[in-house]
Protein backbone atom coordinates (compact mmCIF):
# COMPACT_ATOMS: atom_id res chain seq x y z
CA UNK A 1 0.00 0.00 0.00
CA UNK A 2 2.66 2.12 0.75
CA UNK A 3 3.94 2.00 -3.09
CA UNK A 4 0.89 2.53 -4.49
CA UNK A 5 0.52 5.42 -2.11
CA UNK A 6 3.26 6.99 -3.44
CA UNK A 7 2.70 6.54 -6.79
CA UNK A 8 -0.68 8.11 -6.02
CA UNK A 9 0.64 11.23 -4.52
CA UNK A 10 2.76 11.56 -7.56
CA UNK A 11 0.06 11.56 -9.40
CA UNK A 12 -2.87 13.38 -7.82
CA UNK A 13 -4.85 14.61 -10.83
CA UNK A 14 -5.14 10.53 -11.72
CA UNK A 15 -8.54 9.95 -11.35
CA UNK A 16 -8.38 6.60 -9.55
CA UNK A 17 -12.24 5.47 -9.93
CA UNK A 18 -12.20 1.56 -10.26
CA UNK A 19 -8.47 1.23 -9.11
CA UNK A 20 -10.41 -0.53 -5.89
CA UNK A 21 -13.76 -2.40 -5.50
CA UNK A 22 -15.48 -3.68 -2.39
CA UNK A 23 -17.82 -6.52 -4.31
CA UNK A 24 -18.89 -5.54 -7.44
CA UNK A 25 -18.73 -2.00 -6.80
CA UNK A 26 -16.14 -0.19 -7.89
CA UNK A 27 -14.87 2.81 -4.98
CA UNK A 28 -14.45 6.21 -6.45
CA UNK A 29 -11.75 8.22 -6.60
CA UNK A 30 -12.47 10.13 -3.12
CA UNK A 31 -13.03 6.64 -1.75
CA UNK A 32 -9.69 5.18 -3.53
CA UNK A 33 -7.33 7.72 -1.46
CA UNK A 34 -8.75 7.69 1.76
CA UNK A 35 -8.82 3.80 1.52
CA UNK A 36 -5.13 4.19 0.57
CA UNK A 37 -4.26 6.96 3.24
CA UNK A 38 -6.01 4.68 5.76
CA UNK A 39 -4.57 1.73 4.35
CA UNK A 40 -1.23 2.98 5.12
CA UNK A 41 -1.60 4.73 8.71
CA UNK A 42 -3.16 1.67 9.69
CA UNK A 43 -0.03 -0.44 8.72
CA UNK A 44 -2.12 -2.57 6.22
CA UNK A 45 0.42 -3.88 3.72
CA UNK A 46 -2.11 -5.10 0.60
CA UNK A 47 -5.71 -4.17 0.31
CA UNK A 48 -7.05 -7.32 0.44
CA UNK A 49 -5.71 -6.95 3.97
CA UNK A 50 -8.36 -3.85 5.01
CA UNK A 51 -11.96 -5.67 6.37
CA UNK A 52 -14.39 -4.35 3.77
CA UNK A 53 -16.44 -3.42 7.49
CA UNK A 54 -13.37 -0.61 8.44
CA UNK A 55 -13.33 0.60 4.65
CA UNK A 56 -17.64 1.13 4.94
CA UNK A 57 -17.32 2.61 8.13
CA UNK A 58 -14.73 5.05 6.78
CA UNK A 59 -16.64 6.05 3.90
CA UNK A 60 -20.03 6.28 6.04
CA UNK A 61 -18.28 9.10 8.84
CA UNK A 62 -16.35 11.27 5.84
CA UNK A 63 -19.61 11.19 3.98
CA UNK A 64 -20.98 12.75 7.81
CA UNK A 65 -18.17 15.01 7.89
CA UNK A 66 -18.18 16.32 4.46
CA UNK A 67 -22.16 17.04 4.85
CA UNK A 68 -22.14 18.53 8.09
CA UNK A 69 -18.76 21.07 6.67
CA UNK A 70 -21.45 21.57 3.66
CA UNK A 71 -23.66 23.21 6.25
CA UNK A 72 -21.59 25.44 7.61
Amino acid sequence: MRGFKKWMDSHRKKNLKGFFSIGERELTDREVRLAVNYAVRKGYKYDSDIPVEELERLFNENVIVQEQTMLF
